[in-house]
């Protein structure tokens, strides 16, 4: 799942080159292999790179968590669904 819609868009004003996000508003759940429980110190990247094999899905995990609290440190503990991408 990319969070970047393609082609690269050019500002006309600025003439700087950009990709414009596209995160959707949801995640599907409907196929979830299974959850997750937090260990002390995860956060969502370490848990993206996990299970996803980069770094860069950690927000695929927070959407599907209803995590919006401006950190990815995860409490150890927390029961996270990990959805397939």
């Amino acid at each position: 799942m990319d969070k970047y819609i393609s082609p690269l868009v050019v500002d006309t004003t600025k003439k700087i080159p950009y990709y414009e996000t596209a995160i959707p508003s949801a995640v599907p759940t409907e196929d979830v292999p299974f959850y997750y429980i937090a260990q002390d110190g995860d956060r969502l990247d370490s848990i993206s790179n996990l299970f996803y094999k980069t770094p860069d899905n950690w927000w695929v995990i927070a959407k599907a968590n209803n995590i919006a609290n401006g950190t990815i440190a995860v409490p150890g503990g927390t029961k996270l669904l990990i959805p397939n991408v």
